[in-house]
């Protein structure tokens, strides 16, 4: 390529010559097709031509439009100020052999369709429009000027950057939207969606795509397109982002195994998915998902994932072990859906035929504050001794694999713990009266019941408290069930005073009626007989006894029945003081068990 001068200025080659006839005619300056010496042009052109800085160019007042062409050198200059909407550039199937740099610019609509550059440098740029960067290609800054080393690894950064309406990096019919390095975006605002539909991101560090304390005006989407599912290798980062739609990963594969897959702690949105799009495919995360503080107003969705846990994050959580899911303090308006979730093969294998086997990472939802549970509590949770309820609390629960609902959430609960039963440092009474609450609220009142008295079973089996501490608990469940099965404790009570009456019968039978009035002296009574024939002992008894009713009298302290009152035990004999401890050991225990009665029909001895 040759140039010609007039003075100091460079008279436009045949290249840029086609540039300009194609916007006096308002059309596009097409470069496919030819052979490559007649495709390029000088980066400097485009700078002039956009900034206006020479007079032998004409204003652009359409847009610039360019297919096919290859573009020598590096674009840095800056637009000038122009008054009105700004002015529109797009390019498609063009290559650039250095870093584009409109940091500070302001466009109308700024598109890079279908290109291959090294980079896309937008700090605090501004486009009125769209801001299409797809099916283009970034290698990143590695190996251009030393200006750009404040960018890092970066292929596309754009913080601080205000795009109008949307931000495309998409798959096209032509490819897919692919960066080798960070596509960077931290404190920009997008008025519209986001869309990473089909994108395929590549990072030479941790963040492979950075969108902190970032705007979206509408939604942030990782979707399938063109035959591709969006692939990011390294970790997404929306920490303090603000999402007013939804952040919507289906099928997305995140694969960040030495950390996070997905860092959203602080952010606020409306709904998250993360789930399937299509019947074939699952949305895959290899490393943590860290939603931390979120925010969600509406629902969040963990539904036919595959995951794959990330390395302990013992400065925070202490867990130990792997961490796949961090809810902890987030709070969700509507439903938190979880259901086919398990475990991605090692190395984020998406092979079609591994075994669904749960999760072993920790799901921690200590803190979190939900509307609703929706769950499958046998696909949806992770392996037994991975979950953490603590402080976790909703409003209303509904499982959807169907079966015994007391059956089920016991199950969920278990898996608090290795191997389902507590230690004393792991057990926590809080979400088990949670979804005692719960259950109550909703009129399952039986169900209820049922995890309060599995509360206290895991309480004694954790041996929180002392052995002396774990007596009367262990006697109201074989009495009462803990006061939440008043069946129980009066069959309890009926059969103990039944004990009683076979007892006092004993006595009576073998001990020669151990009763006397308390009006008269337990001896016996001489009759003389008449006529000298002498004297009998007659035993005096106590006329009206009823051994049962005596029984159930001496037990009640409270009820008077006339029995307990009226007769008084005297045994005799060499067994005397057997009988009397006997007698005053039933009359204790009556009492404990009636007043246990008592207490289980008002309902005291319930502690939800």
């Amino acid at each position: 390529m040759s140039f010609t001068t007039v003075g100091e200025v460079e008279r436009p080659d045949a290249s840029e010559q086609r540039v300009l006839e194609a916007i006096s005619s308002r059309g596009v300056a097409d470069f496919s097709g030819l052979p490559p010496e007649s495709k390029q042009l000088r980066a400097s052109f485009i700078e002039a031509l956009i900034a206006g800085s020479r007079p032998d160019l004409p204003q652009l007042c359409c847009p610039l439009r360019i297919r096919g062409a290859e573009i020598r050198g590096p674009i840095r200059t800056l637009p000038a100020n122009r008054e009105g909407p700004g002015m529109t550039l797009l390019f498609w199937a063009c290559h650039f052999d250095s870093p584009v740099d409109f940091s500070g610019a302001d466009f109308l609509t700024l598109r890079l369709v279908d290109c291959t550059l090294p980079a896309f440098i937008g700090i605090s740029l501004t486009t009125r429009a769209d801001l299409d960067l797809s099916g283009s290609h970034f290698s990143g800054v590695s190996g251009h000027a030393s200006d750009l080393a404040d960018v890092g690894d970066c292929a596309v950064h754009l913080n601080h950057a205000h795009i109008g309406g949307r931000l495309l990096l998409s798959a096209t019919p032509e490819g897919r939207f692919e960066t080798s390095g960070s596509v960077r975006m931290d404190g920009a605002r997008i008025d519209g969606n986001a869309e990473l539909h089909g994108a395929l991101l590549r990072s030479c560090d941790d963040d492979a795509l950075s969108a902190r304390s970032t705007t979206f005006g509408g939604n942030v989407e990782l979707l399938p397109c063109q035959g591709h599912r969006c692939e990011v290798y390294g970790e997404v980062c929306l920490v303090a982002a603000h999402i007013t739609g939804d952040l919507a990963c289906g099928a997305a594969r995140l694969i960040n195994p030495d950390g996070r897959a997905l860092h959203c702690e602080d952010l606020v949105v409306e709904s998250v998915f993360l789930s399937r799009e299509g019947p074939d495919t699952h949305f895959e995360a290899s490393g943590r998902l860290n939603f931390l503080t979120a925010t969600v107003g509406g629902s969040f969705f963990l539904t036919n994932a595959r995951l794959t846990p990330g390395p302990d994050y013992t400065g925070l959580l202490g867990k130990g072990g792997p961490v796949a899911a961090n809810l902890q303090q987030a709070r969700i308006s509507n439903a938190f859906v979880l259901f086919n979730v398990s475990a991605l093969n090692p190395g984020g294998d998406a092979s079609p035929g591994h075994s669904a086997e749960p999760v072993e990472g920790w799901f921690l939802l200590a803190g979190a504050q939900m509307n609703t549970l929706i769950d499958n509590i046998q696909t949806g949770w992770p392996a037994a001794g991975y979950l953490d309820l603590d402080g976790a609390s909703y409003e209303r629960i509904r499982h959807v694999d169907g079966g015994d609902l007391v059956e089920k959430r016991i199950a969920w609960l278990k898996r608090q713990f290795e191997n389902g039963r507590p230690g004393a440092a792991t057990f926590r009474p809080q979400p088990y009266e949670q979804l005692t609450r719960v259950l109550r609220d909703s009129g399952l009142s039986r169900e209820a019941d049922a995890i309060a008295v599995e509360k206290i079973h895991m309480r004694l089996a954790a041996r929180v408290d002392p052995p002396w501490h774990r007596l009367f608990p262990r006697l109201l469940m074989l009495v009462s069930h803990h006061g939440y099965s008043t069946s129980r404790a009066v069959l309890s009570f009926l059969v103990f005073v039944m004990l009683g009456a076979v007892m006092y019968t004993v006595a009576v039978r073998d001990f020669g009626q151990p009763f006397f009035p308390f009006e008269q002296a337990p001896e016996a009574t001489r009759y003389i007989l008449p006529l000298g024939l002498g004297e009998v002992a007659a035993p005096l008894g106590c006329p009206g006894l009823d051994t049962l009713q005596y029984a159930l009298d001496f037990a009640l302290p409270v009820i008077n029945l006339g029995q307990d009152t009226f007769c008084r035990f005297v045994p005799s004999g060499s067994a005397r003081w057997l009988w009397l401890t006997l007698h005053s050991l039933y009359g204790l225990l009556g009492a404990a068990l009636s007043a246990i009665v008592v207490l289980t029909l008002t309902g005291l001895l319930r502690r939800d």
